[in-house]
């Protein structure tokens, strides 16, 4: 486990009624310039939502589980440094193609709308599926998290 999420942790502990140790430590999106960029949003109270393929939690990272309401994240910066912690709050899961607005909106990228969001979502979908030979489908399921930043740094 990362040292500074560690840390973090123990810090948001200690000042809140949290007692256990049940949290994941994970940077956004595929890049250190992502990662720190994404978090920034964050930060600033414009990013409180993020989704991901739900084939990638068979695919890609195996026995994770789905996220789901009141679970814990330690936020990673583009150099692997824990920053903040959110909390998830409400799970949604449903196909690419119905994603709304107010999802666009509440992944505080770009502009905020749906558009933009698909404009730079597809394409990251697009390259995470090409690593296992797998094209992309507006049917594919999304794993659509809203959270709320509970502490930071």
């Amino acid at each position: 486990m990362n040292q500074s999420a560690i840390n973090l942790w123990s810090q948001f502990k200690n000042k809140s009624s949290i007692t256990h140790d049940q949290y994941e430590a994970w940077a956004f999106g595929n890049s250190p310039k992502m990662a720190d960029e994404l978090l920034a949003h964050v930060l600033k109270g414009e990013k409180t939502g993020t989704s991901s393929l739900h084939l990638l939690y068979e695919l890609d990272l195996g026995e994770a589980k789905l996220p789901k309401p009141g679970d814990y994240s330690v936020l990673l910066d583009g150099n692997d440094q824990a920053q903040a912690i959110i909390c998830t709050k409400v799970v949604d899961i449903l196909p690419y193609s119905q994603l709304s607005e107010v999802h666009g909106y509440l992944e505080g990228e770009g502009d905020r709308t749906l558009r933009y969001w698909r404009s730079v979502h597809q394409p990251f979908f697009e390259h995470e599926l090409e690593k296992y030979g797998l094209t992309f489908s507006e049917d594919m399921l999304i794993v659509y998290e809203l959270f709320e930043l509970v502490y930071e740094k």
